[in-house]
């Protein structure tokens, strides 16, 4: 596929592709999974996210990246703050049983 048909099919632009080719873009969640769906990959595979760590909860629930979302989308979805999902990633708090229950709907990797 060429550049500007990844362009187009994505909605991107070829400069913004071309960048994030030669590693000089930090590409944000939603354009990965636009990037995903066209070239039929995973998000974790494309921003390099299976090399997190995965040895604590909060390690875990920054598994949100390995599906593209993006801290307002994901707190959305959860329906805590902003801040709750730092101090959670950040493991200085550990979310409730009934929001863990929540967060494994949407990340299938967590325990």
């Amino acid at each position: 596929m060429y550049l500007v048909d990844l362009a187009a099919a994505t909605g991107l632009c070829t400069r913004t592709i071309g960048l994030a080719e030669a590693n000089k873009l930090k590409v944000s969640p939603p354009s990965l999974r636009r990037l995903s769906k066209v070239l039929g990959v995973s998000v974790a595979f494309l921003g390099c996210f299976e090399k997190l760590p995965e040895s604590s909860l909060g390690e875990r629930i920054k598994a949100r990246l390995y599906y593209g979302y993006t801290k307002k989308e994901f707190v959305t979805l959860l329906e805590i703050s902003e801040r709750t999902l730092y101090e959670w990633e950040h493991d200085r708090k550990i979310p409730p049983e009934e929001q863990r229950v929540i967060i494994e709907r949407y990340l299938d990797i967590l325990m």
